[in-house]
């Protein structure tokens, strides 16, 4: 059984099939451009950051190249997303433009290490790559080669199966390619090339050629080669390069053009992201939706050391703590420790360390291996069999390709981060998540690294550093990286974060030093007479200062520090180690970092015929609505089939070539010519491209029988027509059996939820939680002006800062919500992803509020906004009837938020009027609901005078908002006692 894809490699294919659909009518760059911006407008990207489709000029003999690149970090599965592409590339784009019934591809990937791999793992029967093409293509409907096998193919091959074909990219990047077996003239390719057309763009036999290849005679010159790359050209592979980043020259899409590609997808944590080489992004995969389908371990919690012994030995003691938890886990795990050693030119070289291990650690050897260039100890050992005793593995830099393994869980580096590139791979190999699942002890969700350095601050900065290079958007490769020490284990077991500090020494600096602590004398450093709090300051020997932050700067204290820096680079290191303090630092303090959860909301199910009640879902809508295909009309008007345009003639006449438009009169009607094809085939054929319609096969393939028949009777269309034009009957065909659905879907939402009779309600079997680290945000995350401190996660996604002047924005709600003295913590929700983000139904599919937050008194406040020009179409009705259906039987609050109501309130007085309508109180505390407190009640500011707007209980403490007769919002805290009893 093939592995089940992640929700966000189905979204990524999701929307490469959303591109190739819309790209298949492209006759020219201008409208894959036009396809390219349509598919990420469809993902809600906004028109001011998509840029422009780049087709980057390798497109050959008039063809149109698709040509995009899907981001993925390290760790997110490109491989297998990569089986899938392909497929879906020739069943969305290619097919329809191909004479063969089945693709050729061409699969490369950077290194001789890495095609060995892939070509293993394709062709073993049972793993997930090749199950994947066994789901696409059938058991026997594929052949995967290695590219210097590629001469066995023969011409029959080429249509039969799918043809997979496994290279590097440095075979066939050459300037000269007369010396390259790929482009040699073989004669094993003769007998394709007896039935090759005469392409323009064929490689023919020139001089440099009779001098590599002495077989080939000067009549040879100018023929056409019987190569690898002309018959790649001639067939027009899909090609999936795998790491593109390593591609990106001028001389690659030389390569590309002599291959001719039908369509090429990149596949990349790094792509290129500026210059006339630029990626076509179409879908960005984030680590934040990594760690949230538990790919990988996060975050790496980071201990320095003053010395290589020191980084050594505490490595082991955190391997050895956490075999220790690993004993507790429902499956075997056995956490390896990754030691990176000097090269020969170092201190501790491979030998050095090993020797360490075995006499100061007393490690015994046979749990050592050394997987070096000479020493491959790891070559044919399983490291996942129980009985393996190896868990500390010694290397330089072997294991950055080809080595894989989930249980390793610390990396400890005894080279210069800063000039060491393989620690990149290194760290790619610690953060996969085991058995891709979250463990049970928190302290095996997280990857460790240990570092011979003394300079904390610094180390983390630069471990970030080779995480954005790893893939990682700035935010996330900052918030990835926490400086902590052994004895926060504990801490870290109760779901904690380590606390940051951050220390910088910084060279004599006499006006820094006056403004931040005068002449350095004991206390509190200061800046314009006022105490700043977090900060210490500690004189050096030889006149700088050692400055220490337990919290980010001010403005201001950041505003000294620049200025402090006269050295540009320093202060642009500077200014990222600050910026990433304060990631770090909010990371920390959001409440699902420190452990606290976010209170169930209940979903919205419906009754069924027996009573029972059902999650409420698009399918169920289709049983309460009574819906079946069989029921439906099997006419399909839209479909119908231009004049073929007339093929061109080429005769003689008076010894003068002669070209012009075919005459009706010799033109060949195709689609009269019988054919083989049985009406089964064709059904066959559809069936498998329509099977995700969301309907039973035996109901699918009924209606499509009917279809056919009405097609052939009532449209006079031959089979030989339908089969010719299948591409199009089956977009047809899609078209309607959406209609046809949802129609069945609104019969029935409309039915069970908002009608005379609804069947709402709510059960304790459906509950959805926001959890701690699961929250699949995708960049940009929000940075802006605005601050938001109640968060329940230390990223914020799918949120941005108003543009100036602009007064109608989301951002405004959210910035509502978390002054709300009445919110105890909040989630900017997600949508499309209903495992990590809350919902509600509507016809069409599933709904996601703008915004879920918990309130102080235990309920649920959903909020939608819509902007003045969308508050009153049909979508924003719907979603409003549903929320307040929600509200209504669940007990919980919902808000339909527009930037002005009717009564004149922004989102603030909104929300202040919805909540003060529903005043509650904290059970069990001695004082009852408050009629209301004005300025002659109890505890308001002296001098003021307003209403009450709403109470919320905290315990023995009460929060109060009131407006006072200016109309500005004040809150304040009061004790139980100075309320008056209702």
């Amino acid at each position: 059984m093939s592995l089940i894809l992640k929700h966000y490699q189905q979204e990524a294919l999701d929307a490469l099939g959303d591109f190739f659909a819309r790209a298949r009518h492209a006759q020219d760059e201008a409208g894959l451009d036009a396809a390219f911006r349509a598919a990420l407008a469809a993902q809600e990207m906004a028109p001011s950051q998509i840029p422009p489709y780049l087709g980057q000029g390798f497109a050959s003999a008039g063809a149109c190249v698709p040509y995009v690149c899907i981001r993925i970090p390290t760790g997110g599965g490109k491989t297998l997303l990569g089986t899938h592409a392909l497929a879906l590339a020739w069943r969305e784009y290619a097919e329809a433009r191909s004479a063969l019934e089945r693709p050729v591809a061409l699969w490369l990937v950077p290194s001789n290490v890495i095609r060995g791999q892939t070509l293993a793992a394709l062709r073993q029967p049972g793993h997930p790559y090749r199950e994947a093409l066994e789901g696409h293509f059938g058991v026997d409907g594929f052949r995967v080669l290695d590219i210097g096998e590629a001469d066995q193919l023969r011409p029959q091959d080429f249509g039969q199966k799918a043809l997979i074909v496994v290279g590097t990219l440095q075979t066939l990047r050459v300037d000269d390619t007369s010396g390259r077996d790929v482009y040699a003239y073989k004669e094993a390719f003769e007998p394709h090339f007896e039935r090759a057309p005469d392409l323009p763009g064929f490689e023919r036999v020139t001089e440099r050629d009779l001098e590599a290849q002495p077989y080939l005679t000067r009549a040879d010159l100018g023929k056409v080669k019987r190569s690898f790359a002309n018959l790649m050209y001639w067939h027009r592979p899909l090609v999936i390069v795998d790491e593109a980043h390593n591609a990106r020259t001028a001389l690659t899409y030389d390569t590309f053009a002599r291959l001719n590609p039908a369509a090429l997808v990149e596949m990349t944590a790094t792509p290129m992201r500026k210059g006339e080489h630029r990626s076509n992004v179409l879908y960005h995969v984030s680590a934040e939706e990594l760690k949230a389908e538990q790919m990988i371990k996060l975050p790496i919690v980071l201990q320095t050391h003053p010395n290589w012994q020191e980084a050594v030995r505490d490595a082991l003691l955190t391997r050895q703590r956490l075999a220790a938890e690993a004993v507790n886990e429902a499956d075997y795990l056995r956490p390896i420790l990754l030691l990176q050693a000097e090269d020969k030119a170092g201190e501790v070289t491979v030998e050095v360390l090993k020797q360490h291990l075995l006499t100061q650690e007393h490690i015994a050897v046979e749990r050592i291996a050394i997987a070096t260039g000479n020493q491959r100890e790891l070559d044919g050992v399983d490291l996942f069999d129980p009985a393996c005793p190896v868990d500390v593995v010694i290397t330089v830099e072997a294991l950055k390709e080809g080595w894989d393994c989930s249980f390793a869980y610390v990396f400890c580096s005894l080279q210069k981060i800063g000039s060491s590139r393989d620690m990149e791979q290194l760290l790619g190999r610690v953060l996969r998540m085991p058995y891709a699942r979250t463990r049970k002890s928190p302290l095996l969700n997280r990857a460790y690294a240990h570092l011979a350095s003394a300079q904390t601050a610094r180390v983390a900065n630069e471990l970030a550093d080779r995480l954005v290079a790893m893939g990682f958007e700035e935010l996330e490769a900052a918030q990835a990286v926490f400086p902590g020490v052994l004895p926060l284990f504990d801490d870290l077991t109760a779901g904690g974060l380590p606390a940051q500090t951050l220390e910088l020494s910084l060279p004599a600096v006499p006006a820094f030093a006056a403004d931040l602590a005068g002449s350095l004398l004991p206390g509190a450093p200061r800046l314009d007479g006022e105490e700043i709090v977090g900060l210490s300051l500690v004189p050096q020997a030889d006149g700088g200062v050692t400055v220490r932050f337990d919290t980010p700067p001010s403005p201001a204290v950041r505003s000294a520090l620049m200025d402090a820096v006269a050295d540009k680079k320093a202060r642009v290191e500077l200014e990222k180690l600050l910026d990433r303090f304060e990631l770090r630092q909010q990371a920390v303090l959001a409440p699902s970092a420190r452990g606290v959860p976010f209170a169930a909301l209940p979903l919205l199910c419906v009754r069924d015929a027996q009573g029972e009640l059902d999650l409420a879902e698009k399918e169920v809508f289709l049983d309460l609505a009574g819906f079946t295909l069989a029921d439906e009309s099997p006419e399909l008007p839209a479909f119908r089939l231009d004049e073929e345009a007339a093929p061109v003639l080429l005769d003689v006449a008076d010894g003068h070539l002669r070209i012009e438009q075919e005459a009706a009169r010799y033109a060949v009607n195709l689609d009269l010519v019988p054919t083989e094809i049985t009406e089964n085939d064709l059904l066959r054929w559809l069936d498998e491209r329509l099977r995700d319609s969301g309907l039973g096969q035996s109901e699918r393939l009924a209606w499509l029988a009917r279809v056919l028949r009405w097609l052939q009777r009532e449209g006079g269309y031959t089979l030989t027509a339908l089969y010719r034009h299948r591409s199009r009957l089956c977009e047809a065909l899609l078209e309607r059996l959406r209609a046809l659905l949802a129609s069945g879907r609104q019969r029935g939402f409309q039915q069970s939820l908002l009608g005379d009779e609804p069947q709402a309600g709510i059960s304790a079997d459906y509950r959805f939680r926001f959890q701690p680290g699961a929250y699949p945000a995708r960049p940009p995350y929000y940075r802006g002006r605005f601050v938001l401190s109640k968060h329940y996660y230390g990223v914020i996604g799918d949120l941005c800062d108003p543009p100036p002047r602009q007064t109608d924005h989301e951002m405004f709600c959210a910035d509502a919500i978390d002054k709300s003295a009445a919110v105890r913590h909040w989630v900017r929700n997600l949508p499309g992803n209903p495992e990590f983000s809350f919902w509600l139904p509507i016809p069409s599919g599933r709904f996601y509020p703008d915004f879920v937050a918990e309130l102080n008194d235990g309920r649920a406040l959903v909020v939608e906004y819509k902007g003045e020009g969308y508050k009153s179409n049909d979508d924003s009705v719907v979603k409003r009837q549903i929320g307040e259906t929600w509200a209504r039987v669940s007990g919980n609050l919902f808000l339909f938020a527009v930037e002005r109501d009717a009564d004149g309130r922004d989102v603030a007085g909104q929300l202040r009027q919805l909540l003060g309508k529903n005043i509650a109180l904290v059970e069990h505390t001695p004082v009852r609901l408050v009629r209301a407190l004005t300025s002659e009640g109890h505890a308001l500011p002296a001098g003021k005078d307003g209403t009450v707007v709403s109470v919320y209980g905290q315990g023995q403490a009460y929060a109060v908002e009131f407006l006072d007769v200016d109309g500005e919002m004040a809150v304040l805290t009061i004790a139980a006692a100075d309320l008056v009893a209702g």
